[in-house]
């Protein structure tokens, strides 16, 4: 396909077909989990009493981020409501 500048422009169909091959993951997998397994048992132990002292999601999810820790709403909200493709189900 060439778009209005004449560059050859690769279809939509194409291209999700292309990413879809080759972001292939786990039928187990899960962000949250895989954020949390890379954590530190320091960072660990904080986000285990965060989540047992009540605190929001959207608390959490702060710190994590001012931390420089990758993690989303929609990873953390499907894990905790048992929605995700955990294994640690």
């Amino acid at each position: 396909m060439i778009n209005l500048l004449g560059v050859n422009k690769m279809a939509l169909e194409d291209r999700l077909k292309n990413m879809a091959d080759t972001r292939i993951r786990p039928d187990t997998y899960c962000a949250y989990q895989v954020m949390y397994d890379a954590l530190n048992s320091l960072d660990k132990e904080a986000l285990d009493n965060a989540w047992a002292k009540g605190y929001s999601q959207n608390i959490v999810l702060l710190a994590l981020r001012a931390e420089g820790i990758k993690s989303s709403n929609e990873s953390i909200r499907a894990h905790r409501n048992g929605l995700c493709k955990c294994p640690n189900k």
